[in-house]
């Protein structure tokens, strides 16, 4: 038997208003998550996200 495994990408995301702290994950390499706006699960805030250089 063998073990099968599946790369995420998981976004770490902060909302520039009320600082709440999420994430958001794909499982594309390619996935372009500043494509769209997105809502801050906490207050509801209506941004697009910047994406950081990698860590």
């Amino acid at each position: 038997m063998t073990f099968v495994a599946h790369l995420e990408y998981i976004f770490h995301i902060t909302c520039g208003d009320c600082k709440f702290y999420w994430t958001y994950a794909s499982m594309a390499k390619s996935f372009d998550i500043e494509k769209k706006s997105y809502h801050c699960p906490n207050c509801g805030a209506k941004e697009k996200i910047q994406l950081q250089n990698e860590v």
